[in-house]
Order: structure tokens, then C-alpha cells, then sequence
């Protein structure tokens, strides 16, 4: 990266090759076409050193490109392919798309291309991880990096491209506090939405949220014909983890969609429901509130609310895990500690005589 640019550098046998690019994908692209005009281009014809382009004593770049051990590339999947061929296998149309594509690119752009899968072995992958961690990433956010490596790999296993799976490194993640709404906060929040800033839509949305445990994206992409009244239940088509499901419309907020599904007829519950359009608001409401120094005082923290009240009110980790919409009971699991149920009934027999 330089400046708002990528600049693309391609070093083969005292050659190198530039280029600079607005965007990651170019650079992608340009590295790729750089490399296969190098290699053909040498062995085609000896390059001379009095090239005006060469040079002689430069180093390659610190991060490591294409390993070639004699794969043919007609027989192997290079790591570019196996992007192209991951995405809309795994990840086109669920919610976790932009990001998976997001991590897979940064192992594509760390091993280069055009590197045949068979090459990326386990000691590479180490490497890959301690340049992560170099650059700051978490531990939680290498393990996402690593899981859609994992995925392009697995990919290319499955299809008989590659002979076995390395194990990946994963790394230990650390445990965050989960930061949800009192009851204070939630009424003070609403208030000031609703009645200081005059903004009844950003507050229905923030109670919808708050009672429902769902994403913000799963929210704006609600309609009408989602929503059972007679049920009480709304459906959620496309979410995270590509799986539609159904929750409760409870009490507190069926006015609000009952309110809104006449405004809104055939359409969408917020029609102007946007990551934007609720952050402006949420940003002013966070600022004047006085909660300008919690960083976790975001919008999914809604997300976190609901999950939390319904563990303190000794709601199983199970039947939460289909609340929310979770993949694995792992995820759920961090809002055990919250339900007391169990411990109360064991500190009232301790305490007994």
C-alpha cells in the first residue's frame, strides 16, 4: 500500500516489473499477468544485464510469492482458482460473504496467485500467521483469515486437487466482555432518540433490534410478507449463515411492527434501514449521552442485549443458539455465565443447615 494505492512489484532473476493500482483485486491481476511476462519473456530469450529495468543487487519482496516444486498447473489448482471456484460454492448470497472474501484475499495476496495450492505447506502457513500477527491482527481475526484459507483448501481437496489438508495453526482467542444494555440505558437511549432528536425510525429500529437479537442487515432486508401476525413470528430468508429462520414477535414491540407493516404495505419494514443510515444517529446519541469512550457501545450490542436477557431469565443455551440464529453452540456458549439459575439453586442448598 502507498498512500490510497497498491503498488505491485514482480522480481524474477534480476528483473523487476511495477505497477500501480487503485485497488486490491487490480493488484491481484497485475501481479499475476507481471509474473507470467517475466517467466515466459526468460525463458524464451537470455535477458541481458545491461537492461535498462534491471536490477542487479535488488532483493525480492519480504512477502513470500509463488513456491514452484514442479506441479504442472494443468494437473493443480492455483490459489487463485481455488478463490474463484470457493466463492460461489461456499460464501455468494450469505451474509458473511463480503468477509470471508475479504480474508481469503489476504492469503491470496501473502502466498501470490499463481501458487499451486500442493505448494502452501504447513511450515508456509506459519509464516503467513506470524506475518499477521507483525500487522496487528487478533488472534480472532487470524483464525477468520485462516478459516477461509481453510475453506479454498478444502475446496480443492474435495475435488481431487490436491492430495491432503493442512492442519491450520489456529491461535488462542481472547475473551471479551460482553457489553449490553441495562434497563437504564435502553430507556435513556430510546428517549433521546425518540423525543430529543425527533427520531421516531432510528428508535423503532434500535427496539426492534434490541427485542429480536437480529443483525441489522436481517432487519433492513425484513418485509411484510415475512411477518405472521396471526403466528406472531417473522422470518428471516437471508442471513448469515445462509439458514432462514423464525423467532417471536414479542409483546413489546408488536406495535411498532404492526405500525410499520401498514406504512409500509407490500415493502420493507425500514425501507431506509442502512448500516449508515442508523450509525449517524447512533453516533450522535453515543456522543451526547456520554458514552463517547466505550468502544463497544455499537449497534450489535442490541444483538448481545437480547442474548444476555434471555440467559439471565434461564433460557437454555440451545434454544438461544436458534434465537440468534448461531452457527455452533460455541458462539452461544459466551452467554452461559449470565444465566444464574443454577447457581442460585446451588448457593441456596449450600447455605442450608
Amino acid at each position: 500500500m502507498r498512500g490510497k494505492n497498491y503498488q505491485v512489484s514482480v522480481y524474477r532473476n534480476g528483473i523487476r516489473k511495477t505497477c500501480t493500482v487503485e485497488t486490491i483485486e487490480q493488484a491481484l491481476l497485475i501481479h499475476h499477468r507481471l509474473t507470467i511476462e517475466l517467466e515466459q519473456a526468460q525463458q524464451a530469450v537470455p535477458l541481458p544485464h545491461a537492461q535498462s529495468h534491471a536490477v542487479p543487487h535488488a532483493q525480492p519482496h519480504a512477502v513470500p510469492h509463488a513456491r514452484s516444486k514442479g506441479h504442472s498447473r494443468a494437473e493443480a489448482w492455483t490459489l487463485a482458482t481455488a478463490l474463484e471456484r470457493t466463492i460461489p460454492l461456499l460464501w455468494a448470497g450469505k451474509g458473511c460473504e463480503r468477509t470471508a472474501v475479504i480474508n481469503a484475499k489476504s492469503a491470496v495476496a501473502f502466498f501470490g496467485p499463481d501458487t499451486s495450492l500442493a505448494d502452501i505447506d504447513l511450515e508456509w502457513i506459519d509464516e503467513y500467521v506470524d506475518a499477521l500477527l507483525a500487522q496487528g491482527n487478533s488472534g480472532s481475526t487470524v483464525n477468520r483469515k485462516l478459516s477461509a484459507l481453510s475453506s479454498m483448501l478444502r475446496v480443492a481437496f474435495e475435488r481431487g486437487k490436491i492430495e491432503h489438508l493442512p492442519k491450520m495453526p489456529r491461535r488462542k482467542e481472547g475473551e471479551h466482555r460482553i457489553r449490553f444494555l441495562s434497563v437504564e440505558e435502553e430507556a435513556r437511549l430510546l428517549h433521546y432518540m425518540r423525543d430529543v432528536l425527533g427520531r421516531a425510525d432510528h428508535a423503532d429500529a434500535v427496539e426492534v433490534l434490541l427485542y429480536t437479537g437480529v443483525r441489522c442487515g436481517e432487519l433492513w432486508r425484513l418485509e411484510t410478507r415475512d411477518i405472521d401476525l396471526e403466528r406472531g413470528t417473522m422470518t428471516l430468508w437471508k442471513t448469515k449463515n445462509g439458514r432462514p429462520r423464525t423467532i417471536p414477535i414479542v409483546a413489546r414491540i408488536r406495535p411498532i411492527i404492526e405500525r410499520r407493516m401498514v406504512c409500509a404495505k407490500e415493502g420493507k419494514i425500514f425501507p431506509e434501514g442502512s448500516h449508515s443510515w442508523l450509525r449517524t444517529v447512533w453516533d450522535k446519541a453515543r456522543l451526547d449521552l456520554g458514552y463517547a469512550e466505550d468502544s463497544q457501545f455499537v449497534p450489535h450490542m442490541l444483538r448481545h442485549t437480547c442474548a444476555t436477557r434471555l440467559a439471565q431469565r434461564g433460557i437454555s443455551m440451545p434454544i438461544i443458539k436458534e434465537w440468534m440464529g448461531h452457527t455452533t453452540i460455541q458462539t452461544t456458549a459466551r452467554y452461559a455465565h449470565f444465566s444464574p439459575t443454577d447457581l442460585e439453586r446451588a448457593a441456596s442448598l449450600l447455605g442450608q443447615e
